[in-house]
């Protein structure tokens, strides 16, 4: 893929840097599917695209707060969301393989295309910084938690659905 302009969606380490930024936030300790992390990877990404998710009915007021977020959308015309979602694929997963490698996931978890984030510390200065961005867009991290919570993944009304971001016809129930 040829790029003229920088974009953090196809940006490998910016990935691991979202990907640390929910685990510190969300506290993701448990086994979740990688599918899941790269749903929440991509609305922290865009948050304003958070409008188009069907959300359940006590949280329609999650629109409100994403359309404050709209000044983040890049200046140029962008394909529609499920393509972004489809291209940004390759650097999620170069990022995920590199925090294996490093010990912040799980290979066993990973080769059975899960994510686990393990016990390894990350290093003061960059959970710091992690810390500073989250509190920046506490409104937003809140939301995205309260999805992995409460947003099972697969099937009619998952997060696939809801999003349109993956087909979920196929997934077994």
């Amino acid at each position: 893929m040829t790029q003229l302009t920088y974009n953090e969606a196809f940006d490998a380490y910016h990935a691991v840097f979202r990907f640390l930024r929910l685990h510190l936030a969300c506290d993701m300790g448990t086994k979740l599917p990688f599918d899941t992390l790269r749903i929440l990877d991509f609305y922290l990404l865009f948050p304003f695209r958070l409008q188009a998710m069907k959300f359940f009915a006590d949280d329609m007021g999650w629109r409100k707060i994403s359309k404050r977020y709209e000044d983040c959308a890049p200046y140029g015309e962008m394909p529609e969301d499920s393509t972004v979602f489809a291209r940004m694929e390759p650097f999620q997963r170069a990022a995920a393989a590199s925090l294996v490698h490093s010990g912040y996931l799980s290979a066993e978890a990973w080769d059975a295309s899960e994510v686990q984030f393990t016990l390894e510390m990350l290093p003061p200065g960059f959970a710091e910084r992690c810390s500073v961005v989250n509190t920046q867009m506490t409104d937003i991290i809140e939301i995205l938690c309260q999805i992995k919570s409460r947003y099972p993944l697969g099937g009619r009304d998952g997060l696939k659905d809801r999003t349109g971001l993956l087909e979920y016809r196929y997934d077994s129930v």
